[in-house]
């Protein structure tokens, strides 16, 4: 598979109503890179305006992921969806091991304007023997019933985060590391799925 990289989207409107207005996966076996999101006004999502997503036996990588100055509305899901363990079809022959874990890295969204959004972030999907490596959200504004859910993330940073309506904590999580966590609430950790085993025939290219 070759790699998916060097996107650049600026100045569009979406609205979707079948799934989300940008979806970063779930095909990641050739890896997904630099992907580049500016300007842009969503107006209806069926589940969240970014969904980034893949699954365990994917493998390969998600990197280098941003999005700045959106404006946000009429999403049924909310705003920002990583699930990186189980979302769409399992491959034939899928990856096994750790390598079968799709790398998550650097992902950074900044100067958010949200209007009546079910929930800020949904960061949970992540798998602990693979951690998501850099995480940012800042400058997020407007009125949410949900907050932030982040599991497993190494060097996350939140902050400059100002939304009302809230109906629980602004923040939850569970193993992650940063900072803008200090008076976060406790998460439970994301069940996980199953190892994929190592074939006892090795996949031969046909």
């Amino acid at each position: 598979m070759q790699t998916c990289e060097d996107i650049q989207i600026t100045n569009c409107t979406f609205a979707d109503s079948i799934f989300a207005c940008i979806g970063i996966g779930s095909e990641t076996s050739g890896g997904i890179r630099n992907v580049h999101i500016e300007s842009c006004k969503i107006t209806h999502a069926q589940t969240f305006a970014i969904y980034i997503k893949s699954r365990v036996g994917r493998g390969a990588f998600i990197e280098d992921i941003s999005a700045s100055d959106l404006d946000v509305s009429g999403t049924v899901g909310g705003f920002l969806r990583c699930n990186v363990l189980s979302s769409g079809l399992q491959d034939e022959v899928p990856v096994s091991g750790d390598e079968g874990i799709p790398a998550v890295r650097n992902f950074k969204f900044s100067n958010i304007r949200l209007h009546d959004c079910p929930q800020v972030a949904d960061v949970t999907g992540v798998h602990s023997r693979k951690p998501l490596e850099g995480f940012e959200l800042t400058n997020v504004t407007g009125n949410c019933a949900k907050g932030i859910s982040l599991a497993n993330i190494h060097n996350a940073e939140l902050r400059d985060i100002r939304v009302t309506g809230l109906t629980g904590p602004l923040v939850s999580v569970v193993n992650v590391t940063g900072t803008g966590l200090e008076d976060a609430a406790s998460l439970a950790p994301p069940k996980e799925p199953d190892a994929i085993p190592s074939l006892v025939t090795p996949y031969v290219l046909k």
